[in-house]
């Protein structure tokens, strides 16, 4: 049985597949476009894509890909927040840069503009991630419906036994305990005089 979980555990918001995989799409353009380094950039890009190609062949991503894709973007999260805000500049190179490594000789340096625009961008990823239903999500979705089909056919039982008297159990689910005072319960036991 499936009745210790509850339908608050699937989380808020979630979506129908083809919106999710639409969705999907888009950050994979909208990663494109943000200030990061370009092996950053060609990461969360081959993740987002792994997870929508498996959301359109099975309606659902595993747990290991959002994982990864989720550690992805927290890193790259991470990037844009260690970045060196400037004002613009003439020129620059972002994909040999690395965050917080000062072996590269060249700093990470985005416009507070750029920062503003990315951190945004991956935070709604993060949030998309964590709407994405996996296996589990669709195994707990099924246990739901299949307590809530088990339930309603207990009531349809109860409701039946109560209209036809054969049972002690009311429509409402109450117990009749108004029992006829004249009536006895006979266990097998009449005329046993017990032992001899």
């Amino acid at each position: 049985m499936c009745s210790d979980v509850s339908p608050s555990e699937k989380a808020d918001g979630t979506t129908d597949v083809a919106t999710l995989a639409a969705e999907y799409e888009e950050f994979s353009l909208d990663i494109e476009e943000q200030p990061l380094p370009s092996y950053r950039t060609e990461e969360l890009r081959v993740r987002i894509e792994e997870v929508r190609q498996t959301l359109a062949a099975e309606g659902v991503a595993s747990a290991g890909q959002l994982q990864q894709l989720l550690r992805t973007v927290t890193e790259a999260l991470a990037d844009v927040r260690a970045a060196r805000v400037v004002p613009v500049p003439e020129g620059r190179d972002l994909s040999q840069a690395v965050p917080g490594a000062n072996d590269t000789g060249a700093a990470y340096e985005i416009t507070e503009t750029e920062q503003r625009k990315a951190t945004s961008v991956l935070i709604d990823l993060l949030f998309t991630v964590v709407e994405t239903p996996t296996h589990e999500d669709r195994r707990r979705e099924e246990c739901a419906a299949r307590d809530d089909e088990r339930a309603a056919r207990d009531d349809e039982r109860v409701a039946r036994e109560g209209d036809d008297g054969d049972s002690d159990v009311e429509a409402d689910g109450e117990v009749d305990d108004t029992t006829d005072a004249g009536d006895e319960t006979d266990f097998g036991l009449a005329g046993y005089a017990g032992p001899e």
